[in-house]
């Protein structure tokens, strides 16, 4: 599989766009104006989205001992994602809340539709328009952020030292988002998607091994079903 010479490169750009409106940009605007503890638990749900999006769009069909370990994969991410402890007053009704949802599915939305066109052209012709799409999309967030860009950058610049954990974070996002549209080339959404959703219970994870943090009982119970689900998937799905 490469880029094949009969690529229609409008309509690919065109998804890639979509792509990059509905996983990128909507998902920076959610976690900018949400509570953070609601919205990465909320955001760990888009697996969901997908699942559901995929059966209705893509004809995805699950077997029910695959969907139990994709819906064991899911809710293991979101107990490991969810904060030990949440306001009442976070989870009432409002932009802040329905910010996060919106993201959510848009996520889900976003993988189901790629996957379809991955699945048409049958080439990585997607991933590069992506590649070059992801720039005047962020730009154009920053204009409706009202964020001057090249304060940005030199804001960056003249900082560097102290955005470098920022930047390589950044790096290894652009590098993890290449592999999940790759992943889509090789299985269904409605699979892919439950296990990459799997890296909030990495981070968590790697937050112990690395920075030592406390992790509560319920934490490794959702890392727990997080594996189990990935596990599951994999041997079922090479039998």
């Amino acid at each position: 599989m490469g880029i094949s010479g009969n690529v229609n490169w409008g309509e690919a750009f065109l998804f890639a766009f979509i792509s990059a409106i509905l996983s990128e940009a909507i998902v920076f605007y959610a976690l900018s104006h949400g509570e953070l503890a609601v919205t990465a638990t909320v955001l760990a749900t888009y697996p969901v989205y997908t699942v559901i999006f995929s059966r209705i769009l893509n004809n995805e069909i699950l077997s029910l001992s695959v969907a139990f370990f994709v819906a064991l994969a899911i809710a293991g991410s979101i107990i490991a994602s969810a904060p030990e402890k949440i306001k009442k007053d976070e989870l009432k009704l409002s932009k802040k809340v329905a910010w996060p949802f919106i993201a959510a599915i848009c996520i889900g939305l976003s993988d189901t539709i790629s996957k379809g066109y991955i699945n048409k052209s049958n080439d990585f012709s997607f991933l590069f328009s992506l590649g070059f799409i992801q720039i005047p999309v962020a730009i154009a967030y920053l204009r409706i952020e009202k964020q001057s860009i090249i304060k940005s950058i030199q804001g960056v610049v003249k900082q560097l030292s102290n955005y470098k954990y920022a930047l390589l974070g950044g790096l290894f996002n652009i590098i993890g988002t290449g592999f999940l549209w790759l992943s889509f080339s090789f299985a269904p959404a409605s699979i892919a998607s439950p296990i990459t959703g799997g890296n909030g219970a990495l981070t968590v994870l790697f937050s112990r091994l690395i920075l030592k943090e406390k992790i509560s009982a319920r934490k490794y119970l959702g890392i727990l079903f997080t594996f189990i689900g990935i596990i599951g998937i994999a041997v079922l799905r090479t039998n």
